[in-house]
C-alpha cells in the first residue's frame, strides 16, 4: 500500500513538474557581451535578451535565463539544460554537427581591436579592412568557443600566438593593460559591434573590420519542435522592422 501511495505521489509530482516546464522556456546565454547580453544593475539585458523576451511572449511562456560561459552553451544545450541559446552565436558547420539553428536574425562582421597608434592613422575614416598581415608575430586574444579563433587560424598568419579567454571582460582588461603600456596583447578579435562599443568607452583603443563575415542565429537541440515556431517569430520581427528598432535601441552598428 505504501509503495502504491508513493507511486501516486511521484506521478502527481511529475505531472506538476511537466506542467511548470510547459509554462516556462529556458534561455541559455553568456551575459558578458554588451550590447547583446550583459548584466546591468543585477539584471541580464541586451539586444538578444529583448528578442528572447518577445519570443517567450509570443509563445505565451515565462522566460527563464541561465547565464554561463560562452564555451558551455552548446554542451549545456545538448544536455537539455535549456530550450534554446542566444549569445551572438554564429552557426558554423562544426556547431551544426551538434545543434540546430534558426534562420539568422542579424548579420555582422568581425573586427580587430588594437591600441591606437600612429601607424593606423591612414586607415581611419576610410572603412578600410584591417590587413591581417600586420598580425604576423603578434599576440591576439579571442573568446573561448567563438568562431573567431578558427577564422584567424585559417588565415595561416606566420608566428601568430592566440590566447583564449573564457570571459570577454578579461580580454578587455588585457587590451586595456596594453593601452596603458603594461600588457602583451596586440589585438582582440571580436564582433564589429562589440568592438565599436569598446572603442567608444576607451579612447586609447581603435578598431577596424576584418575580412571575416558572420551572422547570428538561435541554437536548439537537434530536431527541436521550437525551431519552426521561433523561425516564424523571427520572420515576423524582420518584416515589422522590430529587429531594426532593437538595433537602434542598443546602438548596434549595421
Amino acid at each position: 500500500m505504501k509503495k502504491l501511495l508513493f507511486a501516486i505521489i511521484f506521478f502527481l509530482s511529475t505531472i506538476s513538474l511537466h506542467s511548470t516546464e510547459r509554462d516556462e522556456i529556458v534561455l541559455l546565454t553568456s551575459a558578458d557581451n554588451p550590447p547583446y547580453e550583459f548584466t546591468r544593475s543585477g539584471e541580464i539585458v541586451g539586444f538578444d535578451i529583448d528578442i528572447a523576451k518577445i519570443i517567450a511572449e509570443k509563445l505565451r511562456k515565462t522566460l527563464v535565463i541561465k547565464d554561463m560561459p560562452f564555451s558551455s552553451l552548446i554542451p549545456a544545450l545538448m544536455a537539455k539544460q535549456g530550450d534554446f541559446a542566444m549569445a551572438a552565436i554564429t552557426p558554423t558547420n562544426a556547431r551544426r554537427e551538434s545543434v540546430d539553428f534558426s534562420i539568422p536574425y542579424q548579420n555582422n562582421i568581425s573586427a580587430a581591436v588594437l591600441v591606437d597608434r600612429d601607424e593606423f592613422s591612414y586607415m581611419k575614416n576610410s572603412n578600410a579592412i584591417f590587413p591581417i598581415a600586420l598580425l604576423e608575430g603578434k599576440v591576439v586574444g579571442v573568446q573561448l568557443g567563438t568562431h573567431h579563433e578558427s577564422d584567424i587560424r585559417a588565415a595561416n598568419i606566420p608566428d601568430l600566438e592566440i590566447r583564449r579567454y573564457d570571459n570577454v571582460g578579461t580580454m578587455v582588461a588585457e587590451i586595456s593593460n596594453s593601452a596603458n603600456g603594461s600588457g602583451t596583447i596586440y589585438a582582440l578579435i571580436i564582433g564589429n559591434t562589440e568592438a565599436q562599443m569598446l572603442v567608444k568607452k576607451n579612447p586609447k583603443l581603435c578598431s577596424f573590420p576584418l575580412q571575416f563575415s558572420d551572422s547570428f542565429a538561435i541554437a536548439f537541440t537537434k530536431n527541436s519542435p521550437l525551431r519552426a515556431k521561433i523561425n516564424e517569430i523571427l520572420e515576423l520581427l524582420k518584416e515589422t522592422e522590430k529587429i531594426s528598432d532593437l538595433e537602434i535601441k542598443w546602438d548596434i552598428a549595421r
